[in-house]
């Protein structure tokens, strides 16, 4: 790995160096001055993807905040049993068990009621918190500060990696194409030589 690096370090050295080489053609010139604005891409990605998730991390605060200050929990009594979303047969542990239920509760004198998902082990009459807003519909629970981290540094860390995987498949595909137009080019040359022709390094 080390001296595939050092190799690759030296090819873009020769490939971009102002003194004159037979052996370099303007395609390698072109395929390094390719490969370094691509390596650049790619660490300037790193801080930007940590501005990225410090961006959604203050974004996905401030709306949790604005969702605590409009919303609130409140108790609500199942009044069905659970039901199954997933066959038993398909459950592989207890902690697997997945059910919904209805559940009643009131904000001043209006009823309200929902499908709620509850534990496998929940009845009928045992009561359960929900959140709901000024009028009483019931609405997700503000988002807690554990998983808005969580949030905010995967999709930084995805940003990151969808960015450097882009830019190193570029630049192979870069360093593929120019090969094979330089590989080309030899055999042009090589053919033009065979037939009493000057080397002419185009």
């Amino acid at each position: 790995m080390v001296a595939a690096l050092k190799a690759h370090a030296a090819w873009l050295v020769n490939a971009l160096g102002v003194n004159r080489n037979p052996l370099r053609r303007p395609i390698d010139r072109l395929a390094a001055g390719i490969t370094v604005l691509l390596l650049m891409a790619a660490m300037v990605a790193v801080p930007v993807a940590g501005m990225f998730g410090a961006s959604l991390h203050a974004s996905l605060t401030q709306r949790a905040a604005e969702s605590a200050a409009t919303t609130r929990p409140v108790e609500a009594v199942l009044t069905t049993s659970p039901e199954m979303d997933i066959p038993v047969s398909e459950v592989y542990s207890n902690d697997a068990l997945s059910s919904t239920a209805v559940a009643e509760w009131r904000v001043g004198l209006q009823k309200h009621s929902a499908t709620v998902q509850v534990p496998a082990n929940a009845s009928a009459g045992e009561t359960v918190t929900v959140w709901v807003d000024e009028a009483g519909h019931r609405v997700p629970q503000p988002a807690s500060a554990g998983s808005i981290t969580t949030s905010a540094v995967f999709a930084a860390l995805l940003f990151l990696v969808v960015t450097e995987l882009a830019c190193f498949g570029l630049i192979a595909g870069t360093q593929g194409l120019a090969r094979r137009i330089s590989m080309r080019a030899w055999e042009r040359e090589w053919l033009h030589l065979q037939h009493g022709g000057t080397w002419s390094q185009r």
